[in-house]
């Protein structure tokens, strides 16, 4: 960890959204009709304009710590038409806001300190009326990684839960297109991952976890510059295949990571068919992609959620009737030898 606070000029351009004005314009305007005083932009809204004038802004990752200012800041969208999302309790409150002229807010109430596990999810942007422009904060010099390529875990793996190390080094790496070669620049972190995912059993409670990694990890690929090269790198890491073995056969299979239908999917839609035609073994990947079906509804794809819930509920072969009964079978016979 770094200890000093290294603040940096701030360079804003037009946003690339409805509203069409500088990002520090859309927090400012965010902060008036919201009436709070004191945000923190952080996620790729704050650093990827910070990098590169032209990045494209989607969403913007607003962090307000005081929880009277976010209750507030909540009701005040609703009053305005925004279309506001259940807040949802995770490491900290989120609240999903979005309007066709303001654009999409990622509302999180929590200390901005907190944000992320890795240095190149820890750069944020301050406003409040001592910084009404905005103040950067770089304490992990992730300007510097990012043009490095470098991703280091910033906080203790130990006490991070393996999945979420897993979720983030993934989008992570599609997003920024990060070297994952084993004995490369990333090394450390891969093999710091790998150890806590040996370390971790799949049980019912990682399993939201693992939906999470699943759902990101499908978007990253959708978001990588070359898919097929994203595919083969993570395919290589071998970090998929503790959860996802199937799906990790797939990611070590040039007759998928290479075909014209990869680069060209659009959807996580058509991924996940095209993974389906791929496969080698159905049967095991339905029962993989099948923990999509415990997402939020309204953080999927309606039409993925389908037909997720269609494959599940299609005729199973032998093999995986098996699978499925075996322990049914075990749990009603031990049962049975209990009571003789």
């Amino acid at each position: 960890m770094y200890k000093k606070v290294h603040y940096l000029p701030i360079r804003y351009d037009d946003m690339d959204n409805n509203a069409n004005n500088p990002t520090s314009a859309v927090v400012k305007q965010f902060m008036k009709i919201t009436e709070t005083s004191e945000v923190f932009l952080y996620g790729g809204a704050a650093i990827d304009r910070y990098i590169n004038h032209d990045a494209k802004i989607m969403d913007y990752d607003i962090a307000i710590a005081d929880p009277a200012q976010y209750a507030k800041a909540i009701n005040r969208l609703r009053s305005l038409g925004f279309e506001v999302s259940n807040p949802r309790v995770a490491h900290n409150l989120s609240t999903v806001a979005k309007h066709p002229d303001y654009g999409v807010f990622d509302l999180a109430c929590m200390d901005i300190e907190k944000n992320g596990i890795y240095n190149l999810e820890k750069f944020y942007i301050h406003f409040s009326p001592d910084y009404p422009d905005g103040k950067a904060v770089d304490k992990y010099h992730t300007v510097r990684a990012l043009r490095e390529g470098r991703v280091e875990i910033a906080n203790d793996p130990d006490q991070e839960p393996a999945y979420h190390l897993l979720r983030r080094f993934t989008v992570l790496a599609g997003k920024y297109n990060l070297s994952l070669a084993r004995d490369g620049i990333n090394k450390k972190t891969i093999d710091i991952i790998e150890r806590r995912l040996q370390e971790t059993l799949l049980t019912k409670e990682n399993e939201h976890d693992r939906v999470r990694c699943l759902s990101r990890f499908l978007g990253a690929v959708l978001r990588a510059k070359d898919h097929s090269r994203y595919l083969r790198e993570i395919g290589r890491t071998g970090l998929m295949r503790f959860a996802y073995p199937e799906i990790n056969n797939l990611l070590v299979d040039r007759n998928f990571t290479e075909c014209q239908e990869v680069k060209e999917c659009k959807t996580k839609f058509n991924l996940v068919q095209l993974m389906f035609d791929k496969t080698q073994n159905k049967d095991a990947l339905i029962d993989e992609i099948g923990l999509l079906a415990k997402r939020e509804a309204d953080r999927e794809e309606p039409r993925l959620l389908n037909k997720i819930k269609a494959a599940i509920n299609s005729p199973a072969s032998t093999k995986r009737l098996e699978r499925l009964l075996c322990p049914v079978f075990a749990y009603i016979q031990n049962k049975g030898n209990h009571k003789s």
